[in-house]
């Protein structure tokens, strides 16, 4: 289903519904290029759905940053940030995450990072961000087995 300005895409099984506050501010809901997906759906309960895809690093971090910040600002309900499609995350986009869950803190808010790939859950693990940025039953199903090279000097 295309989309306009302001019209939030629908998705996750029901209908999703506008959010005036929401659709009028932000503008775009989806914006795409080479190396990073960026989309917003609200849903019925007032959940704003933020997907992250794509590369998170240097020449991204910016452009998601504002994104999720014009969301967290603009957006009055829940907000989560789908990372599923997120193929690469480096030291630049854990800092970018960071930034975005102190900024949703600033506004008296907490975003919730979910559904992490298996690369971008073990950096977040090894970096420990994992605790601060991931729900923690995400937390703990991210770590996973022992990694034995981490034991190692």
């Amino acid at each position: 289903m295309a989309t306009g300005p302001g019209q939030p895409r629908t998705g996750h099984g029901a209908a999703a519904v506008r959010a005036p506050a929401f659709g009028a501010a932000v503008g775009a809901d989806h914006q795409d290029d080479d190396l990073i997906r960026l989309s917003c759906d609200v849903c019925p309960d007032g959940l704003a759905v933020v997907t992250i895809g794509g590369d998170l690093d240097l020449a991204t971090v910016d452009r998601t940053v504002r994104y999720v910040s014009d969301i967290i600002d603009r957006h009055d309900g829940a907000i989560s940030a789908d990372l599923s499609g997120l193929a690469f995350c480096d030291a630049c986009g854990l800092g970018a995450l960071v930034r975005i869950a102190t900024r949703a803190e600033q506004a008296g808010r907490r975003i919730e990072f979910t559904k992490p790939s298996r690369a971008v859950a073990r950096i977040m693990r090894i970096t420990g961000v994992d605790e601060r940025l991931l729900v923690p039953a995400l937390a703990g199903l991210a770590a996973g087995p022992p990694d034995p090279a981490l034991g190692r000097g």
